[in-house]
């Protein structure tokens, strides 16, 4: 996949250890889509120990604007 991530997003894995494999099985493979108060699509997935949620822009699902563990 070719993603484009905000500063925020790439702090965020970062911060939280969430490699761009994980932020890619998440998008590709979900196990929930919902969308954020802002109506981004927030697509969650469970991946070992762990639950991955990613926000990707409304307009753009390429662009990656955070991740959540």
């Amino acid at each position: 996949m070719n993603l484009v991530y905000s500063n925020h997003a790439l702090d965020m894995m970062k911060l939280r250890s969430v490699s761009k494999d994980e932020v890619e099985a998440c998008l590709q493979d979900h196990d929930i889509l919902s969308t954020d108060r802002k109506g981004n699509p927030k697509y969650s997935k469970h991946i070992g120990e762990r639950y991955i949620k990613v926000v990707v822009a409304k307009d753009d699902h390429s662009f990656v604007i955070t991740v959540e563990d």
